[in-house]
């Protein structure tokens, strides 16, 4: 297993929020959840998307575009829609402007809403993650993570689509998987295609400076590994080693290592809460409890017990 499927690993969803909304121009909708993930894809015809703080993205038929961070996603057929319709969780939207519930007039059937007329599909979804591991990858993705129309993830689209039509018994459970492969899928999509001016340690694993040193890293947490032993691996200098780690992964190589060993303890200690914090020490490189306990609390910014205490959380 690979550092980017150890993250992805603690990608589950459990009661996601699921829908197709149906709609004509002029059209806008919020996608304003509890959850901090949403995503949104056309089925059919065009849309744009916006959020705050990130220029408005157009996606034709087959796009996707994964917002995660807890802000307010906004889709519609311009740029500047205003929003008819705010989701704010499975079957609950309301008219922004009135406060009026929607969700049964808008309701067609199954997990479809809108107009049955309306020319343009789009399937809007909200959901939570677990992991430290996966956290780290999640903070390297931009704010609106855009996945143009690719075929691994529009056959999971299409079985998605098929889902909102109507109710079916264990739908809620089939949901939930099938939007951990359409999430799975879009992700890995992305890291694909990333493009090289966004820092990204999953985007990276292929580079043939950065690479070499972020696998050696992730298979061996515990080694007192040296810049110079990382550099070497690539056959480059010191500095030529870290100029590009940075430029690739966005901090320095032995900065990349502590925050990687601090998630993969946090996720080590909600997992095997028996577990002694000398054990967890040694687990990611430390030889005492109490320079663990250091390092963790000044990268985490709370201590492990405490860490230890809190539920997983939702990214």
């Amino acid at each position: 297993m690979d550092a980017t499927d150890l993250a992805l690993r603690d990608l589950r969803v459990v009661d996601s929020m699921v829908g197709r909304s149906l709609v004509e121009p002029p059209w806008g909708i919020a996608v304003d959840s509890d959850d901090t993930c949403m995503l949104a894809a056309v089925t059919q015809g065009e849309m744009w998307a916006t959020r705050a703080g990130s220029p408005p993205v157009h996606l034709g038929s087959g796009d996707v575009v994964v917002s995660c961070g807890g802000a307010t996603l906004r889709l519609g057929d311009r740029p500047d829609s205003d929003v008819d319709v705010v989701i704010a969780g499975r079957d609950a939207c309301y008219d922004p402007s009135t406060g009026a519930d929607l969700s049964e007039r808008c309701l067609i059937g199954g997990r479809t809403f809108g107009s049955r007329d309306g020319s343009v599909s789009v399937l809007v979804a909200a959901f939570a993650t677990t992991g430290a591991t996966y956290d780290l990858l999640a903070a390297d993705l931009p704010a609106m993570l855009i996945v143009p129309s690719h075929a691994d993830v529009s056959a999971i689209l299409d079985i998605v689509a098929v889902e909102t039509e109507s109710n079916r018994p264990g739908q809620q459970v089939a949901v939930d998987r099938l939007m951990e492969l359409l999430a799975l899928a879009s992700i890995r999509t992305w890291l694909r295609a990333a493009p090289a001016e966004i820092p990204s340690w999953a985007a990276s694993l292929d580079d043939p400076v950065a690479g070499p040193a972020l696998r050696a890293m992730h298979a061996e947490p515990a080694r007192s590994w040296t810049v110079a032993e990382l550099a070497a691996l690539a056959a480059v200098s010191r500095s030529a080693f870290a100029r590009r780690f940075r430029a690739r992964v966005g901090v320095a190589p032995l900065a990349h290592l502590v925050r990687w060993r601090m998630a993969l303890a946090t996720d080590l200690m909600r997992a095997e809460p028996h577990l002694g914090l000398a054990e967890v020490a040694a687990a990611v490189g430390y030889s005492d409890a109490f320079s663990f306990s250091n390092a963790y609390r000044r990268v985490r910014g709370v201590s492990p017990s405490q860490a230890r205490r809190r539920p997983a959380r939702s990214a």
